[in-house]
């Protein structure tokens, strides 16, 4: 099984502003996406909701880019209905969606991930747990969005999941938003030290900050965000040079580069780059969703 890689969704004016998390596309699967700025009733919370549909007669994968974001799944068919939490993911991963049915998924924004879970939530980085875990009420929330009828009724059944547990009150740890402001007008470049030092707190206290609050390090974190800005000018720009993007883009150079994208994604930026007309074999991507 391949998956092509599209960047049909990309259709952005700016290249400089942070980008949502990248989402893969693939061809055997209808993808319905939105997003939420932070002016909205949960934007402090809510990175965006996704919906991947297999009406096809066979499994299919779909692949989750590392992108430091805890993940609400719903997985949905006629019959049955299921959920989990993921945590954030360090490296690419494959999630199996079953003919017939689809997943509706709900990610947080990086710097919100404690909202739902009460312990450090680097216990869940690279894992996933069941909802019902962590949040009550899950079995009727799960028959509600079984028998919903559209991606955009699924989205308001969240949206009124979260304001009947008055999440719209929430707020992120304000040093945290800070520092991942920090991380994304430096598009990933800022040094931990920096970072650390521009908001008036230790290398060591803002680890375990990040550690206990997002569940990876900011030194990871900024990494994957690095990636996410290189992924994304690659996709849409398809330059013929992958040298002037790795220096763009705080890499030494492309071998620099493609030791970055082996590590998070299994694949050299010379794949990513002609993706729409290569296929990037699954066979060696962790099914662990």
């Amino acid at each position: 099984m391949s998956l092509y890689i599209s960047s049909k969704q990309l259709d952005r004016d700016d290249l400089e502003r942070p980008p949502v998390p990248l989402l893969l596309l693939s061809p055997d699967l209808s993808m319905q996406h939105r997003t939420f700025p932070e002016e909205f009733e949960f934007g402090k919370l809510l990175q965006d909701m996704f919906e991947l549909n297999n009406a096809g007669g066979g499994e299919e994968p779909y692949f989750l880019l590392p992108s430091g974001c805890m993940t609400m799944i719903f997985r949905l068919s006629p019959r049955a209905a299921s959920c989990i939490l993921c945590g954030a993911l360090t490296t690419m991963r494959r999630m199996r969606i079953p003919a017939g049915s689809l997943a509706f998924c709900v990610r947080f924004r990086p710097e919100s991930s404690d909202w739902l879970v009460g312990h450090s939530v680097s216990l869940l980085t690279d894992r996933a747990a069941p909802l019902t875990r962590y949040l009550h009420g899950t079995d009727q929330l799960l028959t509600s969005l079984r028998r919903s009828e559209s991606f955009h009724e699924r989205c308001v059944l969240i949206t009124r999941m979260l304001s009947a547990r008055e999440a719209g009150q929430y707020r992120p740890m304000a040093l945290l938003c800070r520092c991942m402001n920090l991380i994304y007008v430096s598009r990933g470049l800022a040094r931990v030290s920096e970072i650390a030092a521009t908001v008036g707190c230790s290398d060591r206290y803002l680890n375990r900050v990040f550690q206990e609050r997002v569940g990876i390090s900011p030194k990871l974190y900024s990494e994957i965000i690095k990636m996410q800005f290189s992924l994304y000018s690659i996709l849409t720009t398809r330059p013929k040079s992958l040298l002037d993007t790795a220096v763009n883009y705080g890499y030494f150079d492309q071998t620099h580069m493609n030791r970055s994208y082996r590590k998070f994604l299994d694949c050299t930026a010379s794949d990513i780059r002609y993706a729409d007309s290569r296929t990037i074999s699954a066979d060696d991507i962790p099914a662990a969703l």
